[in-house]
């Protein structure tokens, strides 16, 4: 991620952001520095990490900090992310220095009660002469766990280029990780993938990587890929056995976090993928990666007045999303989401609904991913009983959801 080189951009502008019809945006907290990671536990705590090294858990919209770890900021480095391997124990991501060099990535469990660290596995980014260190551009981002518990990382190519394809160098290679700290290469020739994503259905692991200037890239893949950078990006040809992306985006958007949701916890989001955006400053969803091609990801909240980082959603199906104001403050969001039947987004579901629908039905039957297109901008909501397309039964599922409202109200 490009956090000091773009910071001018968000210096001096004031809180917008365009959503979807009937999505809000709520802010839950402030959070000191610049949030590089955000994650639920099973009980719906949250906690994130700033890249200066340290740990918050939001308590009532208020971030409590549990504890330092023994990096800092700079560049593409610092506490880079963390993953819940259970409510007590994190996995974190983090970079250690010297001077203005990285020395080395580094993979650890903490303990959130206590602060006590256990180092998992060091990855030296000079494996000539480690005191060399590289660039603090390009170190990756969040890890992610596996179904057997091991720990999947990205880590960037430190802005040197050939090291993503040179098998022996850790630059450039997505690594899973035992919870005995062996070290496997899952895949190479990735730039600078910022997070991962475990699919239990497609048995794949999924990230998205940041291109040069253009190409950024979503990958599903399997062990032992190779991703194809710097030979190749975006829809360039593949050459030298390379696995081409499954969607490139049409224009830059630098993604970050990347989000797998929990499938039918949340009423409108009940499978897919949300992934951040730095420089779009979005909140994409992708419906469905086994469809072929992959259909261009519905922007449900653009154009924020800041950098998209991280996302995340609780065990009840609530999402939050991270976003940084530079150059020191970031905010926890809540992304509230229509409610089935609420066809007009105005946040509450009554009569005005059936009228709202009945417009949206002039264009019908459409999916309801396509509510806010035709003649009507209707809301995902009109999707009423949410079989994905908006029809009349729609019409007749939201009737009775009222009429039965109003005979319990008259009891």
């Amino acid at each position: 991620m490009k956090f000091l080189t773009l910071s001018f951009l968000y210096l001096a502008t004031s809180l917008r952001a365009a959503t979807l019809p009937g999505f809000r945006v709520e802010t839950i907290a402030s959070v000191p520095g610049v949030v590089s990671s955000l994650v639920a536990d099973s009980r719906g705590t949250i906690y994130c990490t700033t890249t200066s090294g340290s740990i918050y858990r939001i308590d009532n919209g208020v971030p409590q900090k549990l504890l330092s770890l023994n990096t800092h900021s700079g560049g593409n480095a610092g506490l880079l992310g963390m993953a819940l391997l259970d409510d007590h124990t994190a996995a974190v991501h983090y970079t250690t220095w010297s001077g203005e060099s990285v020395i080395d990535d580094v993979i650890s469990t903490v303990d959130l009660a206590s602060g006590a660290e256990a180092l998992l596995h060091t990855f030296v980014c000079d494996i000539e002469v480690r005191e060399r260190g590289a660039s603090a551009e390009h170190h990756g981002g969040n890890p992610t766990i596996g179904p057997d518990g091991a720990i999947f990382v990205g880590i960037g190519e430190y802005n040197s280029f050939v090291l993503a394809q040179e098998p022996e160098w850790n630059g450039g290679k997505i690594f899973r990780i035992d919870r005995d700290g062996n070290a496997t290469q899952f895949a190479r020739g990735v730039r600078n993938p910022y997070d991962v994503a475990w699919d239990p259905d497609l048995n794949r692991l999924v990230f998205t990587d940041n291109g040069p200037s253009a190409g950024d890239e979503l990958h599903v893949i399997s062990d032992g890929a190779n991703c194809g950078w710097p030979d190749t990006v975006g829809n360039e040809p593949q050459i030298n056995g390379s696995v081409p992306p499954v969607y490139v985006f049409p224009a830059t958007v630098a993604p970050t976090g990347l989000l797998r949701l929990a499938p039918n916890t949340n009423p409108l989001l009940r499978r897919g993928y949300l992934s951040g955006s730095f420089v779009a400053r979005s909140l994409f969803y992708f419906s469905d990666l086994t469809a072929r091609p992959i259909a261009d990801p519905y922007p449900i909240v653009d154009d924020f007045d800041e950098a998209v980082i991280d996302v995340t959603q609780a065990p009840n199906g609530e999402v939050y999303f991270s976003t940084v104001r530079f150059p020191s403050t970031s905010h926890i969001q809540h992304l509230i989401v229509p409610k089935r039947g609420d066809c007009d987004g105005d946040g509450s579901v009554d009569w005005r609904d059936i009228v709202a629908l009945n417009g949206e039905l002039g264009d019908a039957p459409e999916p309801m991913l396509r509510a806010q297109d035709g003649t009507f901008a209707g809301t995902w909501g009109c999707d009423v009983n949410a079989d994905g397309t908006i029809d009349k039964r729609d019409l007749s599922a939201l009737t009775s959801m009222l009429t039965r409202r109003r005979a319990v109200g008259t009891r």
